[in-house]
């Protein structure tokens, strides 16, 4: 079951100012969410609707929310992990 995966123009722009490494890592993630949107190591987001989870990618942390019924991923949030990673999202 192949899921399509929606990026906002915020998260466009955030990814530009990651370093290439990083940049790359997160997009192969893009791709694994499309056919996995639960993989191994996905943790769900306590604090937020529920259906968003968050996946790590090197330091950085993929914020997501899975619609089963569309088999959509809605990338919300690509940032660095600190005190303000899952501010916002409730």
């Amino acid at each position: 079951m192949v899921y399509q995966v929606k990026v906002g123009s915020q998260v466009r722009k955030a990814m530009t100012r990651l370093p290439i490494k990083a940049r790359a890592r997160i997009l192969a993630a893009f791709r694994k969410l499309a056919e996995e949107p639960r993989p191994v190591g996905c943790q769900p987001v306590k604090m937020a609707l529920k259906g968003t989870y968050r996946l790590r990618v090197s330091n950085y942390r993929v914020i997501y929310t899975v619609r089963d019924d569309e088999r959509l991923v809605i990338v919300a949030r690509v940032i660095k992990r600190g005190e303000h990673t899952y501010k916002g999202l409730g």
